[in-house]
């Protein structure tokens, strides 16, 4: 007779697999190239493994079951609430500007860790000092994104610079030629200081790979602090849009691609397709860097599709990015941002009980409903409400989000995609105390 498993016990065996899986991937997949060694290295050497103190390690695995058992379908002590995404909140939080936030490392590593230590209570964090990418970005003079301090005044969040890198009648060669059409053609085309032909200048090349290794260092360090001092998980390292964004925000645009899905659907297909590489390789580096096992796939652009033509485009390439996370041992959180209620069923596809599926101003409501006993939600505080409501809005929508999301398991409460950047700190705190008062199952 065939035994059938409830949605929890099926999450935990998903998790012990995942567990074997992330073990077989730290021990073999490193030695598939020779970054992958690298990232190994890097992070046997700088990423510490020892708790201050008996109290910090209580307190750390105390949080991180809790979040593991939501992830598995489960119902823990009580919801897991995390900060989810952050970008330049604790810069707003510290009182320093987001552009010393981006290019001032000192100021940049205080402010973060003067966040992290004063909100403990937190069950994950998300690594936003990050976002001291600023000085590397300079160097290389990139213009996929525009900074604050450099492009913009000093205290608005960083934008996308999205344009036309690579022309429609360009797709051919592009498939054709992969990636010596990017290093001839598309690199140069987003700085004036790669050449076609002899590449990066090899002065400037040497000062970026100083400040990269500069970076990473000072980006481990603070997972030290936070996850080994302060006893609070950071979710993630491992970041990366899905293929279909990638072709989006690094090639065509968003007015470019949405042509190209009726004139030329086949080339968007297979430039997607030649991007999952990509997006695997840079998932497994960052998460052999640091050990840290949260894989966010972000999905910016899929709330512009429909049902069919996510279908098309979007989700075969992402089905991929996710298992091959999974067949790593990591945990996939795949952020669809903007309204994607339309797409929730699609992640019925998905593995039970190893993903989260993150709402953003999507129907959380409904989500739970259709993912219910298959995946975790987490989600789903407005921004707006974050930014310009009151802490009694904000309790409000928790004690609605824990009367319906939370009940059975599988749900993890946070903002919207995270704490916006100009957050009132009342209301980030009315968010959770209301989950530390009133959220035991």
């Amino acid at each position: 007779m065939t035994e059938v498993l409830g949605s929890h016990e099926v999450g935990l065996q998903a998790m012990r697999e995942l567990d074997e899986a992330w073990r077989r991937f730290c021990e073999e997949g490193s030695k598939e190239s020779f970054m992958l060694r690298g990232a190994e290295l890097f992070g046997r050497v700088y990423r510490r493994e020892k708790f201050k103190d008996k109290a910090a390690e209580r307190r750390f695995r105390e949080k991180e079951d809790r979040t593991r058992t939501a992830v598995a379908l489960g119902v823990p002590d009580r919801v897991p609430v995390i900060t989810n995404g952050m970008s330049f909140y604790p810069a707003f939080y510290s009182g320093i500007s987001f552009a010393d936030f981006l290019m001032d490392r000192k100021k940049c590593g205080e402010a973060f860790l003067k966040f992290a230590r004063e909100n403990t209570d937190f069950d994950m964090m998300f690594p936003a000092h990050m976002n001291n990418y600023g000085r590397l970005m300079a160097m290389s003079r990139l213009d996929i994104l525009k900074l604050p301090g450099v492009d913009l005044q000093d205290d608005v969040c960083f934008q996308f610079v999205e344009k036309e890198r690579l022309r429609p009648e360009e797709y051919p060669r592009f498939l054709e030629e992969k990636y010596d059409f990017f290093r001839q053609v598309i690199v140069p085309r987003m700085t004036p200081l790669y050449d076609s032909r002899k590449g990066w200048a090899w002065k400037l090349l040497a000062r970026m790979g100083v400040e990269l290794l500069s970076y990473s260092l000072f980006y481990s360090r603070m997972l030290n602090v936070v996850e080994y001092e302060y006893g609070v998980p950071v979710f993630t390292a491992a970041m990366s849009f899905e293929p279909y964004d990638l072709t989006t925000l690094l090639f065509r645009g968003l007015t470019g691609i949405s042509r190209d899905l009726y004139r030329c659907p086949e080339m968007v297909e297979q430039v997607t397709e030649m991007l999952v590489p990509v997006t695997i390789m840079a998932l497994e580096n960052m998460a052999l860097a640091t050990g840290l096992r949260g894989a966010v796939i972000l999905c910016e652009r899929s709330f512009s599709l429909s049902p069919q033509q996510f279908a098309r485009f979007s989700m075969p390439t992402l089905k991929k990015v996710v298992e091959a996370a999974i067949e790593r041992g990591m945990v996939p959180l795949i952020t669809l941002e903007g309204d994607c209620t339309h797409l929730f069923e699609f992640m019925l596809e998905f593995p039970p009980g190893v993903c989260v599926c993150n709402v953003d101003t999507g129907d959380i409501f409904k989500a739970k409903k259709i993912l219910d006993g298959h995946m975790c939600v987490a989600g789903n505080v407005p921004m707006n409400m974050m930014v310009a409501g009151s802490p009694h809005d904000v309790r409000e929508y928790c004690k609605r989000l824990l009367h319906e999301v939370a009940p059975g398991g599988g749900f993890i409460l946070s903002g919207a995609l995270g704490i916006p950047d100009n957050a009132r700190y009342e209301n980030v705190r009315a968010m959770l105390d209301y989950v530390l008062e009133h959220g035991a199952y």
